[in-house]
């Protein structure tokens, strides 16, 4: 069996309007990798996981095993788990699962979930990926 990627929840939303920005090349590096993974192979598998991931091991604000922003993201992530119905531990497939975060884009659950993202302005001026 291929290994998963684990994502924290909001990441189902993050990489469906990821543009190209991050917060160092590290971390952008290893964005564009899952992205293109996730594009040449949808049917990649994923597990939800609570706090750091997949993408967070590549960001220069985890660490410690720990992400500095933990409260805000903590919270992003049970309101994604919460309009999509989802628990941590859960599997999926990468269509399947940003299927279901992308329902979010363009309702009042994605300013409740992002309004407060330092990122939000760029999400809204762009079409999701997938």
């Amino acid at each position: 069996m291929k290994h998963a990627i684990c994502l924290r929840p909001h990441h189902l939303l993050c990489i469906q309007k990821y543009m190209g920005y991050g917060y160092d090349e590290a971390f952008t590096l290893n964005m564009d990798r899952l992205v293109c993974l996730f594009k040449s192979n949808p049917d990649t598998r994923i597990v939800i996981t609570e706090g750091g991931d997949d993408l967070c091991a590549s960001c220069p604000n985890y660490t410690d095993n720990a992400c500095l922003s933990e409260e805000k993201t903590d919270l992003m992530d049970k309101k994604v788990l919460a309009y999509c119905r989802l628990s941590y531990s859960d599997t999926g497939n990468w269509r399947e699962l940003s299927g279901m975060a992308g329902a979010i884009f363009g309702t009042a659950g994605f300013e409740d979930i992002c309004g407060d993202c330092q990122w939000k302005e760029l999400c809204d001026s762009r079409v999701k990926q997938f």
